[in-house]
């Protein structure tokens, strides 16, 4: 049996949708903890050099909202997330809403996207496959163009090492 790549694939089937899969060696309901509990959170989502998270809010239901908020040492809002939950079916998908910020609440946000997660297992292996649906063309390549792709990349590697405490 071939092993799925562990390696982050990016793909933009439409012009308003980018899709990112990677595989990780855990069963699917650890991945689904790390990927919906805070204090797990807080451990592998990747921030620039400098930055803090400085809030994780999670209320893993739908209609429930998040936000994850970063800031510099001086405690300067530098980045917020917010988003409410659309779906969610545990350990498989999830569906929400996401608006970023440069800043703190009072920044104007730089657009909204639809971000979808689902998580299949096989062999206790799960496979991510993460669906973003922009507004507009201009919006996703701008993601793009973001350097979103390496702090995926390297988040989800931060994410392997959690997943390997986890399992011990």
């Amino acid at each position: 049996m071939n092993k799925p790549q562990r390696a982050l694939a990016v793909t933009t089937p439409s012009d308003l949708e980018i899709v990112m899969t990677r595989s990780f060696d855990a069963p699917r309901r650890l991945v689904w903890d790390a990927m919906t509990k805070p204090e797990l959170i807080r451990r592998w989502l990747y921030a620039p050099e400098g930055w803090q998270m400085s809030r994780c809010e999670m209320d893993v239901r739908v209609g429930g909202n998040f936000k994850w908020a970063w800031n510099d040492a001086n405690g300067t809002w530098l980045m917020t997330i917010t988003g409410v939950h659309r779906e969610v079916t545990p350990p498989k998908r999830i569906v929400h809403t996401e608006t970023m910020r440069m800043g703190g609440d009072d920044a104007p946000p730089l657009g909204e996207l639809v971000a979808t997660i689902d998580l299949t297992e096989q062999d206790e292996r799960t496979t991510l496959r993460m669906t973003l649906v922009f507004n507009s063309k201009e919006e996703r390549d701008g993601a793009l163009k973001s350097g979103m792709e390496h702090g995926v990349s390297l988040g989800y590697e931060k994410l392997d090492a959690v997943l390997a405490t986890m399992r011990a």
